[in-house]
């Protein structure tokens, strides 16, 4: 990308939340994820400055951005789980409703299923969506200024909430949070991807797990 574009950023943002909303409301059947992963890249190549430009390329240390995913998806997982859900279901009155994931108890089938949609179409394809490309799309909209990078955080992870609605308000609040904890460690990682996927594929490993034992607290 040669220079900021902000009427094509406004478009492309619209794109990709209209694409979302066609999942919100059932439009588009199971997860818009990959189709907004197809939109993402036809338009990053077009205009650039490609995947490799907003974050997915090789990491500095590959063993240094593991442990840190290792640390920051688990480590979230279990204080989201414990405190911060909790917190929250102390003003709205619920947890946030995980009972879709019920049949996971003790089923090992459910659970590789569920893990396996966990690495894909959440882990891998959410990041590559929200941080990747529409945070970058917010942030041309100030020229890519420090204040930009800030609001293009706040702003996806509000949006990243808003589309696990089926969790219920208190499923918002938890994941519009954890959607901060992801769009601080893509900035943390001088916007590498790589961090973000795995930090989320580790904390959702850990929750399906805790599913899987029961233990999860509201399963």
């Amino acid at each position: 990308m040669d220079r900021p574009n902000k009427a094509w950023a406004v478009i492309e943002i619209v794109i990709g939340a209209s694409i979302a909303f066609g999942g919100i409301v059932g439009w588009i059947p199971f997860s818009s994820n990959p189709w907004m992963l197809l939109a993402a890249t036809i338009l990053l190549w077009w205009r650039g400055p490609g995947w490799r430009g907003v974050g997915l390329r090789r990491p500095s240390h590959w063993g240094r951005t593991i442990l840190l995913g290792l640390v920051v998806g688990l480590g979230y997982q279990l204080v989201g789980t414990y405190v911060i859900e909790r917190v929250i279901a102390r003003f709205t009155g619920e947890l946030p409703d995980v009972s879709m994931f019920r049949g996971i108890i003790g089923n090992e089938w459910q659970l590789a299923f569920w893990l396996t949609m966990s690495w894909t179409l959440a882990a891998f394809m959410e990041e590559m969506v929200y941080r990747g490309w529409l945070m970058n799309r917010i942030a041309e909209l100030t020229d890519f200024s420090r204040a930009g990078w800030i609001v293009a955080v706040i702003a996806i992870s509000a949006f990243f909430g808003a589309i696990h609605l089926y969790q219920g308000f208190s499923g918002v609040l938890a994941t519009g949070l954890s959607g901060l904890v992801f769009g601080w460690l893509y900035l943390a990682t001088d916007r590498n991807l790589w961090a973000c996927i795995l930090a989320h594929g580790f904390l959702d490993t850990a929750g399906f797990m805790m599913m899987y034992f029961g233990i999860y607290p509201g399963i």
